[in-house]
């Protein structure tokens, strides 16, 4: 690298001047020939996609992938992506990220290898940013560090908008340290449009705007005007769909991202540390099953507990001596006349401050550290509830620190004598023990993925855990039964864990299928295999007390209780219209004046819950539409009096054939009386997504809305129906 003199302002001191133009575009690839180059890429690849077909698919994921697949094939442009857990409309770019697997298949999967394979370029991007400006050693130390890190590998193998920040991350410090360090202008743009990006990819991203004002501050004159007309043209592009989004909801959901930023605390909130910690040592928190891989393994990770902080204190330190480094030159302070008082503090101040801009390597490090600190210093004075993937954008934060603070610590050591030169090979040895666990751990924790080795019902706010192998599976078989038996239709329930995925996934099967909310159950006309969920254990006692069904098979999901396959005959009622009751509907017509009561006995044996049925018979047939489901929603009073029960059921399904008998379940609560009657009013709607129109364009939201709401009547007039209660158990 050549050296040129600095301007008159800094003579007496020689700084490197940027290579060449050839120079600088080999030294763009070159590091790709490095030998530990292949072996970081076959770690990071192994861990992020080995078993990648039983990612997660819960309604996150089915709803980020179902809006990128309408995008491509409906002609629909995303304004929002899904809902945030504060109410509001998350950025829509993710979705238009996840077009590009949409357009080529109707695969979930190729999302998922997507998002693998965009945190495989952040492990490449992480060797890439250190080799450049820390050495090669430091680039080798760092890297295998973050592609082994186990919540690092954890959020790289499924959907979700959070999970694509790693490699902006990245490439905006490669921004900010090409202004910041190689005072080279062109930066700014760059940098504009990374943070932009990561804003699509969370909201809490936005505090890296903090980093980026303090290098515009650090190295001013690297900045032109273009740049700023650059930023500005940015903005706009990647934020127009939000900006026309923002602009036909009000302003809602700029004003509730405002009310989840005043949640403020007055004292301390230590939620941020903790998570923080929870990026470099998970190894302190004991599997909660006994059969998991890693529970055997575990106290060999103990020593990490203490490892990785260590080494995190010993890099912070080091920030902090870079940065304060003071070196103010000969000639400058042979010039500068002698102040006293406040004027000499001042003085001393403004040298320390240009001297730290002059120094590009202080600059550097000054950046790494309000990127890693400021953050946390905010979340300690968040009195809301913070969740993991608000931290991802601190990532890699802490494993590149570790790897330069490691990198010099090996290269002060090489400099000394004896003892001390003999001990860099205990540092070798501990930074490649590091690996090897930190490897290791992500391995078995991924390996006890796939097994099941873990609870399904542990997965808050989801009522439990799927993933998209055991869902494509389900249906593959429910599927091929009906091919093999002749039959001419499918049904399968849905729950709140499985309602968005199933939706969608139901979409490639060649046997029409009835989708229904799982708190109901709807019996067929004719004979038709049943696709039962894990969880779904009062339509097996309907079923079984109302139907009847043959158990073909159970098909097993990892962590959790199987599907159940049923081919189910219609039932003698089905057909049995002479029996009707009076309460005769426009849609529904009452199969008997009476709800009989049902106990079901939960898995404990412990507890029974107490089901009030009601049979009713579809008198009318609607067909599937697109992203739209058909309810009814049964709300019951409980007897007479004022302090009745209220019991509500609301039941769901994608298309409706006159002639179904539908049960419907009202459950009682804990220890509650029978009643003896049901004093019941009935509401028909459909629920469609807001896909609001403007001449051309097609907007597309995740909002859903209810339409078409009627109050049911009887033909004589009244929209209230009186059930009565049988005195029977129903066992």
């Amino acid at each position: 690298m050549r050296l040129a003199p600095l301007p008159a302002h800094h003579q007496g001191r020689v700084v490197p001047q940027p290579p060449g133009r050839s120079e600088r575009r080999r030294s763009w690839w070159s590091w790709l020939l490095n030998p530990e180059v292949l072996g970081l890429l076959l770690l990071a690849a192994a861990l992020r996609l080995y078993g990648l077909n039983q990612t997660e698919f819960d309604d996150d994921q089915a709803t980020l992938f179902r809006m990128a697949y309408d995008a491509v094939h409906q002609g629909l442009l995303p304004v929002t992506s899904n809902t945030g857990s504060i109410g509001s409309q998350h950025p829509p770019g993710v979705v238009y990220l996840l077009m590009l697997p949409a357009a080529l298949s109707a695969n979930p999967l190729w999302a998922a290898v997507l998002i693998a394979l965009l945190n495989v370029l952040a492990v490449l991007l992480t060797y890439f940013f250190l080799y450049r400006y820390y050495g090669r050693l430091a680039a080798t130390i760092g890297s295998f560090l973050y592609a082994s890190a186990v919540l690092t590998v954890k959020y790289a193998r499924f959907i979700w908008q959070p999970n694509i920040a790693a490699p902006f991350v990245l490439l905006f410090l490669l921004a900010l340290f090409r202004g910041a360090v190689e005072r080279r202008s062109g930066w700014f743009g760059w940098a504009v449009l990374w943070l932009a990006l990561l804003y699509q990819a969370h909201e809490v991203n936005l505090l890296l705007a903090l980093p980026l004002l303090l290098c515009v501050v650090l190295v001013p004159r690297t900045v032109r005007w273009r740049d700023g007309l650059l930023a500005g043209l940015i903005l706009l592009v990647v934020f127009m769909p939000s900006l026309l989004w923002l602009l036909l909801s009000g302003l809602q959901d700029l004003r509730s991202t405002l009310s989840f930023s005043n949640h403020q605390t007055s004292g301390l909130s230590l939620q941020a540390l903790r998570i923080y910690r929870l990026f470099i040592i998970p190894y302190d928190q004991l599997p909660n099953r006994s059969d998991t891989l890693l529970l055997p393994l575990h106290r060999l990770f103990s020593w990490l507990k203490l490892a990785m902080p260590g080494l995190l204190i010993l890099a912070a330190f080091w920030l902090l001596v870079v940065i304060g480094r003071w070196r103010v030159g000969s000639v400058e302070q042979s010039r500068q006349p002698v102040v006293e008082g406040l004027g000499r503090w001042w003085q001393r101040l403004r040298e320390g401050w240009e001297d730290l801009r002059a120094d590009g390597q202080r600059c550097g490090a000054l950046i790494l550290l309000v990127w890693q600190l400021i953050p946390l210093l905010v979340f300690l004075h968040y009195g809301g509830e913070l969740h993991t993937q608000y931290l991802l954008f601190l990532m890699p934060g802490p494993f590149l620190l570790i790897g330069i603070a490691a990198a010099r610590s090996l290269d002060w050591l090489r400099r000394q004598e004896g003892w001390l030169r003999r001990l860099r090979l205990a540092g070798y040895l501990l930074v490649g023990m590091l690996v090897v666990a930190q490897s290791l751990a992500a391995a078995v924790s991924v390996l006890d993925t796939l097994e099941g080795h873990f609870d399904d019902r542990s997965f808050p706010p989801y009522p439990y855990h799927n993933d998209l192998a055991s869902l494509q599976q389900a249906l593959a078989a429910t599927d091929q039964l009906a091919q093999q038996e002749h039959l001419s239709h499918a049904y399968i329930t849905v729950d709140d864990a499985t309602r968005t995925a199933v939706f969608f996934l139901s979409r490639q099967m060649r046997t029409p299928v009835t989708l229904f909310d799982a708190h109901c159950l709807l019996l067929p006309t004719e004979r038709a295999v049943m696709l039962v969920g894990p969880y779904d254990p009062w339509v097996t006692a309907l079923l079984e007390r109302f139907g009847h069904a043959t158990l073909v098979s159970r098909l097993p999901r990892p962590g959790g209780l199987p599907f159940s396959l049923y081919v189910v005959e219609p039932g003698p009622e089905a057909a049995a219209s002479a029996l009707a009751s009076p309460w005769k509907l426009n849609q529904l017509q009452a199969l008997s004046q009476q709800a009989l009561p049902l106990t079901l006995a939960n898995s404990s044996q412990t507890q029974a819950t107490t089901w009030l049925v009601s049979s009713w018979q579809i008198r009318q047939s609607v067909s599937p539409v697109l992203n739209t489901t058909y309810a009814y929603r049964f709300v019951a009073a409980a007897g007479a009096s004022p302090s009745s029960q209220s019991l509500q059921t609301t039941c769901t399904f994608n298309r409706l054939q006159a002639g179904e008998r539908l049960l419907v379940t009202f459950a009682l609560a804990d220890k509650a009386a029978i009643p003896v009657n049901l004093l019941l009013r009935i509401w028909s709607y459909r629920t469609v997504l807001y896909t609001p129109s403007y001449g051309p364009l097609h907007l597309e939201t995740s909002i859903s809305k209810e339409v078409d709401v009627n109050l049911l009547q009887t033909a004589a007039g009244a929209n209230q129906i009186l059930l009565l209660v049988n005195d029977g158990t129903g066992r």
